[in-house]
């Protein structure tokens, strides 16, 4: 059968060939749905983690490999910056089966986690999750060879194959299947207006989902096999454009739309980082990621810095780079916090629709539900920002309910193009790459 017609066309060029080959994840037959889960465990102070997490991190451990469903591949990571503190313990977790990977996540149970730890170790730990389903129609991957698959790549039964729509503006949204019908839009709901009073998340059971189109991107990075010229050049050269940019995304999160964007080291069974690095987090559209990309200087000082150290190193080159992107319908994400700082987490600046319940403590605290919307800025400034739509359940150490006020000026919401750069030449770049563009 012919396939159907597009309702909106490729953005790839005419006649358009890439320069270099790229590579795309093909999924074994009959999974359709793939789920991710990010776990953490952190130290809720602004000291150093030492031993606070460390029960904690064993229960996680114990709870997810060891479950009748365990992940079927998965990653640890070193916090770098971003949107939690130093310290914290990442695993990023992948199943092929939506069923399974929900079961998983459930017999989890962060609240039983965290009530089972000893009464000293529980006031200094913070739990979260953030997770998502994903049909392979709203996932698109690539990479830049084949001598380094991470990620989702790590599924029994993937495969790779070799293809063209890379290197240009939209590319990225091209390689999403149902970008054919879809244009993604913005969500209405991803407009919001601040809050006067946040919750202080402390001693808070905080869990929500999200709305209609946000997307989530893990773009990363491995010079792990570079000898040590390409090493001293991406770590002294390249790689301080990468944090200049995800800095940006950090401080500008209206502009950028960034939420829950962390920047993590990959780490070995010791503990330390390995020279594998990748940028996680939400966005509040495709378009916001898209213009970000094509349009910020800091985005294209990470693209033209990767075309000099691709040029400097020829065919010789070892270093590589990947991501994967997940375009998100209403209610395919879930999130969930507990007794976690408000510099933790899914700091989102739209509206979130998240519902959250309340319980009666244990010193009696009636039981609370509210209507609210959640926005969170950046760590370094972070407040929980509570909005419309989100309601806090304070029956983890009995905090009294949260008091929320509206005032009614909105946010603004478009991107410009900073005084004094010269895009008009539209250098095809890869839209979706937080790091270099691949």
């Amino acid at each position: 059968m012919a396939c159907p017609l597009r309702t909106y066309p490729l953005r790839q060029p005419r006649n358009y060939k890439p320069l270099i080959p790229r590579w795309q994840l093909v999924l074994p037959a009959g999974v359709e749905r793939l789920f991710t889960c990010c776990v953490l465990t952190s130290a809720c102070s602004r000291t150093p983690a030492t031993m606070t997490s460390s029960k904690s991190t064993q229960l996680f451990r114990l709870g997810l490999m060891e479950d009748e469903d365990p992940p079927l591949a998965n990653e640890r990571f070193n916090y770098l910056d971003g949107d939690d503190l130093p310290g914290t313990s990442i695993w990023v977790c992948y199943w092929n089966d939506e069923a399974r990977g929900k079961r998983s996540l459930q017999r989890l149970s962060l609240p039983s986690i965290h009530s089972s730890l000893p009464e000293n170790v529980r006031m200094n730990v913070g739990l979260w999750t953030e997770s998502f389903l994903t049909p392979i129609s709203r996932l698109e991957t690539n990479y830049s060879g084949l001598d380094y698959l991470p990620g989702l790549a790590k599924l029994p039964g993937t495969k790779t194959a070799e293809h063209e729509l890379t290197a240009y503006w939209g590319a990225a949204r091209d390689r999403i299947p149902e970008s054919a019908h879809d244009l993604f839009e913005q969500d209405d709901a991803a407009q919001g207006s601040r809050p006067e009073t946040t919750p202080k998340g402390l001693g808070q059971h905080l869990v929500g989902t999200n709305y209609d189109h946000m997307v989530h991107i893990r773009s990363g990075q491995f010079w792990e096999n570079c000898g040590p010229e390409e090493i001293e050049s991406y770590e002294n050269n390249l790689e301080p454009t990468l944090r200049n940019g995800l800095g940006y995304l950090w401080d500008n999160r209206n502009d950028g739309g960034a939420m829950g964007l962390r920047y993590l080291g990959n780490r070995d069974e010791a503990g330390h980082t390995k020279k594998e690095t990748c940028g996680a987090g939400f966005f509040t559209s495709l378009q916001t990621l898209e213009e970000w990309a094509k349009k910020h200087k800091s985005h294209l000082a990470i693209f033209l810095g990767a075309i000099k150290h691709a040029k400097t190193f020829g065919n010789e080159r070892k270093f590589r780079t990947w991501h994967e992107v997940s375009v998100l319908k209403k209610g395919e994400a879930s999130f969930e916090y507990v007794n976690c700082l408000p510099t933790t987490g899914f700091h989102v600046n739209r509206e979130n629709t998240m519902v959250l319940d309340s319980k009666p403590t244990h010193d009696g605290c009636s039981s609370v539900r509210r209507e609210a919307r959640i926005c969170l800025p950046r760590a370094a400034c972070g407040h929980f920002y509570i909005y419309r739509g989100l309601t806090i359940r304070t029956g983890v150490t009995g905090l009294p309910p949260v008091v929320v006020r509206y005032p009614e000026d909105r946010l603004g919401r478009r991107s410009e193009v900073p005084a004094g750069v010269d895009i008009s030449a539209e250098i095809p770049s890869e839209s979706m790459s937080l790091g270099t563009p691949t």
